[in-house]
Parts: C-alpha cells; structure tokens; sequence
C-alpha cells in the first residue's frame, strides 16, 4: 500500500480507536444516577465527580511519559497496549460494587491506558498528514464527538434494561475496545518514528517544549478549557434531569449529548477545512481559531446555566457545542506548528499533562458547587475558565507565536 494511502487508513484505525475510548468515557456520564441507585444513593455529587477527577489526573500524570515513550519507541504497541489497557478497565468498571472500585477501574486502568494513545496519534497525523493536517485532525476530532454522541445515547437505552442495565453497558463497550485493540495489531504499521536512534534525548524533547512560550500559554489555555469541558462531559446529562425533573433518563441524556455534539462536528470540520485554506495567507489563523473559538462558548455556557426553556437549552447546547468544535479542530495543529517534528509525541504529552492536571478539577468542583449551591450555579462557573483559556491563548497570539513558529 502506497503511503499516500495509507496516511488515510492509519487515520481510520487511529480515529475509530479513540472513538471507541471517548465514548466508553462518556458511558459513566450517562449512567450516573443508575450507579448512585445501585450504590444505595449514599454517594453525593461529591464524591461520583471525584471518579472523574482521578480519570482526568491519571490521564494527565502519565501521558507526558506517554509522550516520550512515543518518541523513543514504536507507536504501533504503545496504541495497541492502550486500547488493551482502557477496554480492560472499562469492562471491570461493570463489576463494580462501590466507588472505590470504579475509582480503580475507571478512574486509573482508564485513564492510564487512554493516555497512552493521544501522543501516538498525534504524532501520526503530525508525520503522514502536513499539507491535510487541519482536515486530518478534524476527522480525528469528528470521530471522539460520534464516540461520546452513540456510547452515551447506546449506555443510557441499556441501562434501562433491568435493574443491573448500566452494567451491561460498560461490559459490551469494553468488550469492542478489546476487539478492536486486536484490529490495530492487524492492520496498523509499524512505522518508525521520525527521528532516528540516538538522535532524540528526554533533554532536548523537554527543551523543545518548554523552550517555547507559546507552548506554554497555550496549555494554560487548554487546562481552562479542560475544566470546563470535563465538567460538561460528566454534569450535562444530570444537569438535564434536574433542570427538567418530569424528563425521562434516557431522554435527558439524549438532549444533554445530542445537540451539543451536533454542534460540536459542524464547527470543527468547518474550521479545520478553513485552517489549512487560509494558513498559506495567515499563518497565525490556527491561534486565531483558537482564540475565537473559546471566546464563543462563554455567552453559551451562561443561557443554558440560566434558561428554563427546553428549546433555549437545546439551541444554547448547539452553539456552545459549535464553539467547542471550533477551538477543538486547531487544538493540536496550532502546537504542533511551534514544535520541532522530531519532538511532537513527548510535546504533545506534556501539553496534555498540564491541561489534564488543571481541567482535573472541574468534575470535582462541579459536584462541590452543585452540593452547595445548585447544578446552575455549577455551570455558570464554567464561563470563567473559559474567559481565563481566551486570555492566555490572546497572550500567545500577540506576544510570542511569530517567535516560535518552526
């Protein structure tokens, strides 16, 4: 197979994997209640939002080494190895019998072996895709928002088959992840890495990171934006429920996944496309998409706190999702345009880390608020981190990208 052609099949498998790994994610968002129920309904929003805070900090703690294991080693394993590791947890996560369970199988198996995939993939876009990269990344980033619309919708119409339905769904989910972990170890080539051996050292990979202001302003951007994202992830589906009490389970889930995730893969194929056309002209234009991307989730995030209308909620969950998508479609191209090639795995892991460890607290503080004051309150706040994103993607916009450009 020609490597023109095979730029498109790596991209299949890479992106129905993480596909796969998004969605089984979401899972847990969208049978919440059913394992407060199970668990006697003595855990409170505290508590179930901490099992996606451990997620997103073992997700962040590990994928830096994630990173550099994807510049020294062959990406085919590491990818493989992952999806093994993250179906395996997903699985155990269905046997659960109290939090401190889930805390292990879906908090750390889960987010240990999800982190061991966005550097390999990255790094593969970033090597097969140059002059496609914008669109490449755009399909990868359109197949994550299919993962969590079907997983969520697929979890919340098993769940309620019987009263132990919510198991059945981690179960099947983690059971296809396994398979297709299989399906990599097939079809995947095992490409070498960019640079040669003895030619990449932990030293210069970091250099090459931290060297760049620009790197750094933008994940302090993406920690913002993850705080608010994961909070959304885990919260929207009860936000729902509680925001339309007589609203069925399933179709609350439904609203609170559906129509943000609509938005979401219309503006991220359409700003990746118009990325890579206007990048020849504008250089700059991925920070610039960036910037106005997560600028336009801010009065978004304030109607749906605030509204009581079901139609208003729908249309806010839409454009809101629409925004995310826009900022999502350059997340990854923008740095990779400030990050020397033979460097972009470990870059991308270190990126990943600091967002992780900062968007961490967002299930948590989500919960916290919400036990306190109310689930609106909650996600009102969001808009604050996303001012605070906005400001440090500005900074770097106007300050310190022509520098770091490679």
């Amino acid at each position: 197979m020609k490597k023109i052609d095979y730029k498109w099949t790596m991209l299949l498998l890479i992106s129905a994997a993480y596909f796969l790994a998004q969605g089984s994610r979401q899972i847990y968002a969208a049978v919440l209640p059913d394992i407060k129920t199970a668990f006697g309904g003595t855990v409170s929003d505290a508590g179930m939002g901490l099992v996606g805070s451990i997620f997103t900090l073992a997700f962040g703690v590990v994928i830096p080494f994630a990173g550099l294991a994807a510049d020294f080693f062959r990406r085919k394993w590491i990818l493989v190895a992952g999806a093994l590791l993250f179906s395996t947890g997903i699985l155990l996560s269905g046997f659960s019998t109290g939090i401190g369970m889930l805390l292990i199988s879906y908090g750390l198996m889960n987010g240990v072996g999800q982190s061991l995939m966005p550097p390999c993939n990255s790094s593969l876009i970033g090597e097969f895709h140059t002059d496609t990269r914008g669109t490449a990344f755009s399909i990868y980033q359109g197949a994550i928002y299919l993962g969590i619309v079907i997983c969520s919708i697929s979890a919340s119409k098993i769940a309620g088959i019987g009263a132990d339905g919510w198991r059945k769904a981690f179960w099947l989910f983690g059971a296809i992840g396994i398979i297709w972990a299989l399906v990599m170890l097939l079809f995947l080539k095992d490409t070498p890495n960019v640079g040669k051996k003895g030619e990449v050292s932990v030293k210069q990979a970091l250099s090459a990171f931290f060297s760049k202001p620009t790197a750094l302003w933008m994940m302090a951007a993406l920690g913002c934006y993850f705080f608010a994202n994961y909070g959304v992830k885990i919260w929207t589906p009860v936000f729902m429920m509680r925001a339309f009490p007589e609203m069925p389970h399933a179709t609350a889930v439904f609203h609170g996944v559906f129509w943000f995730y609509v938005g979401a893969f219309v503006g991220v194929t359409l700003s990746g496309r118009l990325s890579d056309r206007l990048k020849p002209r504008r250089p700059y234009i991925r920070f610039e998409v960036e910037l106005f991307g997560i600028l336009l989730c801010i009065p978004f995030i304030l109607v749906i706190a605030g509204t009581g209308s079901l139609v208003l909620m729908i249309i806010a969950l839409c454009c809101f999702g629409f925004a995310s998508g826009v900022y999502d479609s350059n997340l990854y191209a923008a740095l990779l345009d400030v990050i020397d090639p033979k460097y972009r795995a470990m870059a991308t892991g270190i990126f990943g880390c600091g967002g992780c460890i900062i968007g961490a607290l967002g299930p948590l503080v989500m919960g916290m608020l919400s036990d306190a004051f109310s689930i609106r309150t909650a996600f009102a706040s969001l808009a604050i981190f996303a001012l605070l994103g906005a400001a440090c993607i500005a900074v770097a916009r106007l300050r310190t990208v022509k520098k770091d450009m490679v």
